[in-house]
């Protein structure tokens, strides 16, 4: 789910998406330069609106789909605002992107309808795509399942009843495709199965001093940016061994396609772990690490991927990606958690 407006790189790569898919968008104005547009591939564009109204300064949204060409960004709104073509262009320009930005089949600016209203909840649910099932991230996710029912076996009979109760209610959401609700379940086991084990000595302080979130977000910075070099160095390994070989010319660009997804480990999590640093109450830096363990979760499961699973072992050149990212990430983890 988004939980901030994206801008700069992670703004440039969704809109290289939508030049191959549709993505869901929703666009709230501010008042002074604080405007809030959310992209995303999988949540339904009403849920991304009302996200977008929790953190804008407005209360009006504008969502649908949008899809992009080299030179046009055009966008399927099912609510729409006055000069909205004319506000995301400018968005996307102070953000980098140069391009056209048209509506097509939307419809016509209006005010929003009452959200809690029944025909404005079934009229939504209609309009809104069934997102794709995303096979990895399941995988992933009844893994961790797997391993949190095993932790809990070795915890002791109070964990295993409490794993055992959760257990049933997480394989659905899974089966479901909800995979976010499925995550937070999985951290809220997790947690409650922490507390079983420690005893009345071994509970935190009232006065708890706070977690080192800086340094967390330090060595998940240096984690992409060593991962981001054995990335380089195994296309570099691919282009020595096959570089005089003939009939393995494609082999270089093959293996440049297959770390494209190396890609997605940016800088969302650092960013999500600064604002946690700087909340101000502890609501929002409950929302904030709930945000932090989504992106966790996404990274897991990208690391736990069938690619991933066996890069390192590849032969072309010394890497160490994966343990590295998955190290990284439970210290992020560990830290967002105390």
């Amino acid at each position: 789910m988004a939980t901030q407006a994206i801008d700069g790189a992670a703004l440039r790569q969704m809109v290289n998406l939508a030049r191959k898919q549709s993505i869901s968008f929703a666009f709230c104005p501010g008042s002074k330069n604080d405007d809030v547009l959310l992209l995303d591939k999988r949540q339904p564009a009403a849920g991304l609106a009302k996200d977008a109204k929790k953190i804008g300064s407005s209360p009006k949204t504008a969502f649908g789909r949008m899809r992009a060409d080299a030179k046009t960004i055009q966008l399927e709104c099912e609510s729409a605002l006055p000069n909205l073509a004319k506000s995301i262009r400018k968005y996307l320009k102070d953000n980098g992107v140069s391009t056209e930005v048209q509506l097509v089949d939307g419809i016509a600016p209006a005010s929003e309808p009452e959200e809690d209203s029944p025909a404005t909840q079934e009229a939504s649910a209609a309009r809104e795509p069934k997102p794709e099932v995303d096979k990895a991230a399941q995988r992933a996710l009844s893994t961790q399942l797997k391993d949190a029912l095993m932790t809990a076996a070795r915890a002791g009979p109070v964990a295993q009843r409490l794993a055992a109760a959760a257990a049933k209610q997480i394989a659905a959401q899974i089966k479901r495709n909800e995979l976010e609700a499925a995550t937070e379940s999985l951290s809220e086991l997790a947690g409650r199965i922490r507390d079983t084990r420690a005893t009345p000595a071994e509970q935190p302080a009232p006065e708890q001093a706070a977690p080192d979130l800086a340094s967390a977000r330090r060595d998940w910075a240096q984690a992409r940016k060593s991962a981001a070099g054995d990335v380089r160095a195994l296309v570099a390994g691919v282009a020595k061994a096959t570089g005089d070989s003939e009939g393995l010319s494609h082999a270089q660009r093959e293996i440049a396609k297959l770390v494209q997804p190396i890609r997605q480990l940016d800088t969302r999590l650092e960013t999500l772990l600064a604002q946690i640093e700087k909340a101000g109450s502890a609501a929002e830096r409950q929302k904030l690490t709930k945000a932090a363990q989504r992106q966790i979760g996404s990274h897991v499961g990208l690391m736990n991927t069938a690619f991933f699973k066996a890069v390192d072992q590849s032969g072309f050149a010394d890497t160490n990606i994966r343990a590295t990212v998955l190290g990284s990430l439970r210290k992020v983890n560990k830290v967002i958690g105390a």
